[in-house]
């Protein structure tokens, strides 16, 4: 049986291309698997280290652009990073119409 969930925000599926840039490193990731909610994003991908401020860019029918930090790391042979956005009203709003537009194309929870 599952436990309660303890995630501030749901979470949702998420298969877009990513770009994402640490300083002067760029990685993109096509068809980026992971899962998507207002309060940030886990990507598989191997990435900055924890505490990096990142800019990400997410493909969609209006590409997406949001800052965030690196908040946690996969190890031992596994690979994800997990992103917590820093919102402006602006990307906010950005962010809204993604998840909307993912969820619209029949993204499920994660």
């Amino acid at each position: 049986m599952e436990g309660p969930c303890i995630r501030r925000f749901p979470r949702i599926v998420m298969n877009k291309a990513i770009e994402l840039s640490a300083g002067d490193t760029a990685i993109h990731v096509n068809s980026a698997a992971g899962n998507l909610s207002i309060g940030g994003l886990f990507v598989e991908t191997e990435g900055p280290p924890e505490g990096s401020p990142v800019h990400l860019r997410i493909e969609a029918s209006r590409p997406v652009e949001l800052d965030g930090v690196i908040r946690y790391c996969k190890q031992n042979g596994e690979r994800g990073v997990g992103i917590e956005f820093m919102l402006a009203d602006s990307s906010r709003e950005s962010l809204y119409q993604l998840i909307a537009e993912l969820t619209k194309d029949g993204a499920l929870p994660a």
